[in-house]
Parts: structure tokens; C-alpha cells; sequence
């Protein structure tokens, strides 16, 4: 077997390193577009937009003293639920807001159907679109 001096075997030891390195980044591919990976990436940039003002940028809520109801903490809406299942409906019924308003009147919380609508031009199809992002995010962030 050939002996190499200790400093070209500590060379050799990075190259082989860094070359690995190389071959398994280089084979990683980004997530096909319409897959759950996807979404949820398109997801934390519009969480970042609309939501960490109050929920926080990590989304376990932030205390706003003008508020009466405080910003809940999305990472633990599984927390204590006896279904396994995520409240997908739940959860796009809360953000979008038109219901919600119309039924129990004002909220904290901007109803983000009609932002979408009205100052972001979105039709039905696209807010549908900008709340699956947004859910698949919070889906990514359960505790």
C-alpha cells in the first residue's frame, strides 16, 4: 500500500471531501413545481409578507397590546386535537375571512379574502391558490 507524507494525506482527505460534497449537492434537484415543497416555499414568502408582523417570523405569535385577542401561535394548531388530520378548511376559512366576518361581525385579524380581492386584484382562483401556499407553509411548521 502506498504511504503518502501526512500533509499531502490531509490534501487528499479535503479534495475527496470537497469532491463529494460536489457530487452530492450537484444531485439534489429543487422541488418539482405544484409539489407540497414547492408550495409551502411560495407559502413562507407570503407568510412573510402578510403574517409575521403578528404571528412572528417563526410563527409562534407576538404580544400586540392594542389587541384584544392576541395572535395565536400556528405552530401548535395540532397541539391537543384528537384527529391527526391538519383543519385545512378550518385554517383557509380563518385567513380568507369573508365568512367569518359576515357571520360573527368584526375581528382582529385582517379578513385576507378581501385584501386579496380588492387591493391585490386576485380572482377566486388565485386567492384559492395564495391560501394553499400559506397553509402548506403553516402545515411545515407544526411543532
Amino acid at each position: 500500500m502506498l504511504k503518502l507524507p501526512s500533509k499531502l494525506q490531509t490534501i487528499f482527505a479535503f479534495l475527496l471531501t470537497a469532491g463529494l460534497f460536489f457530487i452530492l449537492h450537484s444531485c439534489t434537484e429543487p422541488a418539482p413545481d405544484g409539489s407540497f415543497a414547492k408550495q409551502a416555499e411560495a407559502g413562507e414568502a407570503h407568510f412573510m409578507k402578510y403574517c409575521a408582523r403578528c404571528h412572528g417570523e417563526d410563527g409562534k405569535g407576538i404580544v400586540i397590546d392594542s389587541l384584544g385577542t392576541q395572535p395565536a401561535d400556528l405552530t401548535q394548531i395540532m397541539k391537543g386535537r384528537r384527529s391527526k388530520e391538519f383543519p385545512i378548511l378550518e385554517v383557509a376559512f380563518q385567513i380568507d375571512g369573508r365568512e367569518m366576518a359576515k357571520a360573527h361581525g368584526a375581528r382582529d385579524m385582517p379578513v385576507w379574502g378581501e385584501v386579496f380581492s380588492e387591493e391585490e386584484y386576485m380572482n377566486e382562483g388565485e386567492i384559492k391558490g395564495k391560501l394553499g401556499e400559506l397553509i402548506a407553509y403553516i402545515i411545515e411548521i407544526q411543532e
